[in-house]
C-alpha cells in the first residue's frame, strides 16, 4: 500500500514557482483520450474485403494474456493560487491511501 499526502510541494507550470498543491486520487481510465495510432491503423486496414495483413494473424500469447494485478495511479494536482489542474502519473500500485500531512 502506498500512502500519498493530501498536499504536496510541487512545481506549478502556470505560475512558474514551487507551491503547495492539493492532491486528489483520479481513476486511471479517465486519462484515455481516444484511439491510439495502432488502433486507428488497424481500423483503417480492416475496411473492405481481403486479407487484414498483420492484424489477421495474432500470436496465441496475446489472446490468452492475463490481466494485470495492479493499476496505474493518476493524481490530480491543483495549484492553490492560480487554480491550474493537471494529472501527475504515479507508478503501478495495488492500493493507494490518501493521508493528511
Amino acid at each position: 500500500m502506498v500512502k500519498i499526502p493530501e498536499t504536496m510541494f510541487k512545481y506549478c507550470p502556470k505560475c512558474g514557482k514551487h507551491k503547495t498543491m492539493k492532491v486528489k486520487h483520479e481513476k486511471s481510465a479517465r486519462r484515455k483520450g481516444g484511439m491510439t495510432a495502432m488502433a486507428r491503423r488497424e481500423k483503417r486496414t480492416r475496411r473492405g474485403y481481403g486479407n487484414q495483413g498483420r492484424f489477421s494473424k495474432r500470436p496465441v500469447t496475446q489472446t490468452k494474456m492475463a490481466s494485470k494485478t495492479s493499476k496505474k495511479v493518476d493524481l490530480r494536482m491543483t495549484c492553490a493560487d492560480c487554480g491550474k489542474k493537471w494529472v501527475f502519473s504515479y507508478p503501478r500500485t495495488k492500493r493507494v491511501e490518501m493521508v493528511k500531512k
